[in-house]
């Protein structure tokens, strides 16, 4: 049985993952964090639930639609509203319970963050900081950039210099995420979105209007990429008072409670780039994410779903 190590359980590491897991591989993800999902990420503050990563996707390529329309099928997914021309789909339950749907089918270790990747013979290696080790024919690096850079560069094999500069010329914004719960409706129109044409809030989101929480307002404001790269070393109180400020027409009633979550690696930077990276040598070797894919949800899903093609 052929076997893969995937590093990162976001959107790009469980397509893969569902793709290789059809064609009879062995797949192992292991992830840092304490769940799956990445930036597919909800929160509970006190009885709310608050997306405070990606709120919301849309569809354009055909390929999606079709896994789109099985998450519907399942009910994992619905419309929440339309813009543009394009439906934009939520995650009932919150964003992170469609990650949840995806991995269970999967050998998934969470709470595992991988200190080094060595090739060793046709295959690799990948130790955790905890002093796990893994073994596998083919790895696949799904993290942002830099830390997939920073995990090859700790490497004492040669890599192809091209993966590497590859890596080092993305290049992301940061973000604020400002969660918010109030004692009462708040002020964000239906269907539970407004978006901002100067400020340092870029959109807010209302959790509740959105269906994923019940009872009072719960908001996620989403700082601009400007004010996010200003402010980012900024103390949160300082950042939480300005966001405050900047959306207080759109809270309304008392805050109960607020959260600041800093996401380093927010949006990738648009650039003409492969669905994916890889090196056959010293072995092989894939990267993937929304920084190949295009920074969207389905950028991700395309950029997991070609890698995984690509393995043979």
């Amino acid at each position: 049985m052929p076997s893969c190590l995937i590093v990162g359980a976001g959107m790009a590491g469980l397509t893969a993952a569902g793709v290789l897991h059809a064609r009879g591989w062995k797949v192992i993800l292991l992830d840092k964090s304490r769940g799956v999902g990445g930036r597919m990420a909800t929160r509970r503050i006190g009885d709310s639930r608050l997306d405070h990563g990606a709120q919301f996707f849309t569809v354009r390529d055909a390929r999606f639609q079709e896994a789109v329309a099985r998450w519907a099928s399942a009910h994992w997914v619905k419309a929440w509203f339309a813009e543009g021309g394009h439906v934009r789909y939520l995650a009932v339950g919150g964003m992170n319970a469609l990650a949840k749907h995806l991995a269970e089918a999967f050998d998934v270790r969470t709470t595992t963050k991988v200190k080094l990747a060595e090739p060793m013979g046709a295959g690799w290696i990948v130790t955790t900081e905890a002093g796990e080790s893994f073994r596998a024919d083919v790895l696949l690096l799904t993290p942002p950039a830099p830390q997939s850079s920073a995990l090859l560069a700790a490497s004492a094999h040669q890599l192809p210099p091209g993966v590497i500069s590859a890596l080092n010329d993305v290049v992301y914004d940061p973000c604020f995420a400002l969660l918010v719960t109030v004692d009462g409706a708040g002020k964000v129109p239906p269907p539970g979105y407004v978006r901002l044409d100067q400020g340092p809030v870029e959109w807010i989101a209302d959790n509740t209007q959105k269906g994923i929480s019940t009872g009072v307002a719960a908001l996620t404001v989403h700082a601009r990429a400007d004010f996010s790269r200003m402010h980012f070393n900024s103390p949160d109180e300082d950042v939480t008072r300005l966001l405050l400020q900047a959306a207080a027409p759109w809270i309304g009633g008392r805050v109960v409670d607020c959260q600041l979550h800093r996401w380093r690696y927010s949006r990738p930077v648009s650039a003409d780039r492969p669905l994916y990276l890889f090196s056959q040598h010293p072995a092989p070797l894939l990267i993937a994410g929304d920084a190949f894919g295009g920074p969207r949800l389905e950028g991700a899903f395309l950029s997991g779903l070609a890698a995984a093609e690509g393995i043979r």
